[in-house]
C-alpha cells in the first residue's frame, strides 16, 4: 500500500531536521528580521538627523549689516568689551558732556539678527538730550565674531551680563533697559531672572518667542504652527529647558518694577495681538504709535516722548 499523504510529509520533516535545514531556515528568518530592525533604526536616525539640521534652518541668523555708527555721532564714547560667559560682547557707552551723574543710565537692547545700529536712532536722540547710553551687540551680531545660531536664552544671558557690568561700573546708578523687538522679550526674562533693571521699557517686543517665530514662517507662505510644533523638541535642546521659563508672558507677571510698553500700530512682524496679550499679563496698558513700522517706531517723536516721561519717574 503506497506511503498516504501525510507519513509522506512527515517523512519530509524528519528529513529536514536529520540533514540540519530546519536550522539553517531559522537562521535565514532571524537574518531577514536583523535587517528589517536595522533598516527601520537607520531610517528613524536619518529622520531625527533631518529634523535637528531643519531645526537649525529655522533658527539660522541672518545678520543685518552695520548702519551708522557711534563714532558718527560726534558725541565722547568708549568702546567696550563685555564678558558673557565664555564671550565678548562688543559694546559702546556713550557719554554727552550734558550727562548728569544721577540720571537713570539707559540701556538699549537690539533684536534678533539686527546691532547695535539698528536702536541708535532712538540712543542718539537721549544722547542729545543728555542721556548717556549703553548699547552693545548679542553674541553672533554686530560687531561679534559671526555664529550660525541663537536663541532667546543668549538673549537673556547677554543682557544679563551687560545689565551686571553696569550695575557694577555704576553702583549709584539706576539702570533702565530699553527693549526692541527680541532685546524686549530678553529684558522681561532677565530682570524675572533677578538682573540688576530699575525700569523696563518694551518696543514691538514678541509675547512669545514660539509664538512669533511661527508668525514669521507663516508671512513666508510656510506652514508655521506645524513646523514649530515639529522641531520644537530639537530646540529645547539648544535652549536647554522648555520654553516655559522662556516665555514673556509668564515671565512679566513676575516683575516688581516699572514697566512700559510701546507698540507701533502697523507692525507687520511682531502684531499688536503680542502688545495685547503682554499688557494683559503685566496687568497694564500700552502705548500705540500711530502709522509706524516695526522698525521706524524707534524714530518717532511720539516715542521719544513717551521714554522721556518714563525716565523722569523712573
Amino acid at each position: 500500500m503506497p506511503p498516504t499523504r501525510e507519513h509522506d510529509s512527515r517523512s519530509r520533516l524528519a528529513a529536514c531536521d536529520d540533514s540540519g535545514f530546519r536550522p539553517a531556515c531559522t537562521s535565514a528568518s532571524g537574518s531577514g528580521l536583523t535587517l528589517s530592525f536595522w533598516a527601520v533604526a537607520s531610517v528613524i536616525v536619518l529622520v531625527v538627523l533631518g529634523l535637528e539640521w531643519f531645526s537649525g534652518v529655522v533658527i539660522k541668523l541672518e545678520p543685518q549689516p552695520i548702519g551708522k555708527t557711534v563714532p558718527e555721532l560726534g558725541i565722547a564714547y568708549e568702546d567696550l568689551r563685555i564678558e558673557s560667559g565664555d564671550h565678548e560682547l562688543a559694546a559702546w557707552l556713550i557719554k554727552p558732556t550734558a550727562a548728569q551723574p544721577f540720571e537713570p543710565l539707559v540701556l538699549l537692547a537690539h533684536g534678533w539678527g539686527a546691532n547695535y545700529s539698528t536702536v541708535l536712532p532712538l540712543g542718539e536722540q537721549l544722547a542729545d538730550l543728555g542721556h548717556e547710553i549703553l548699547l552693545f551687540d548679542v553674541r553672533g551680531h554686530g560687531r561679534n565674531t559671526p555664529q550660525p545660531h541663537a536663541s532667546i536664552r543668549v538673549f537673556r544671558d547677554d543682557l544679563m551680563a551687560v545689565s551686571r557690568y553696569a550695575a557694577k561700573r555704576f553702583p549709584d546708578r539706576q539702570l533702565v533697559v530699553i527693549g526692541h523687538s527680541m532685546g524686549g522679550a530678553s529684558g522681561v526674562l532677565a530682570a524675572a531672572e533677578g538682573a540688576p533693571i530699575d525700569g523696563l521699557i518694551l518696543i514691538a517686543a514678541p509675547c512669545d518667542v514660539v509664538r512669533v517665530t511661527a508668525e514669521y514662517l507663516a508671512d513666508k507662505g510656510l506652514p508655521g504652527r506645524f513646523i514649530v510644533n515639529l522641531v520644537r523638541p530639537f530646540w529645547w535642546r539648544r535652549v536647554g529647558s522648555t520654553f516655559r521659563s522662556l516665555t514673556p508672558t509668564r515671565r512679566i507677571r513676575e516683575l516688581d518694577i516699572p514697566l512700559l510698553l510701546i507698540q507701533p500700530e502697523h507692525d507687520g512682524r511682531v502684531t499688536r495681538e503680542h502688545a495685547d496679550l503682554l499688557a494683559k499679563a503685566a496687568q497694564t496698558d500700552y502705548r500705540l504709535i500711530p502709522d509706524r513700522k516695526h522698525t521706524d517706531v524707534l524714530e518717532d517723536s511720539l516715542t521719544l516722548r513717551f521714554v522721556l516721561e518714563f525716565l523722569e519717574d523712573v
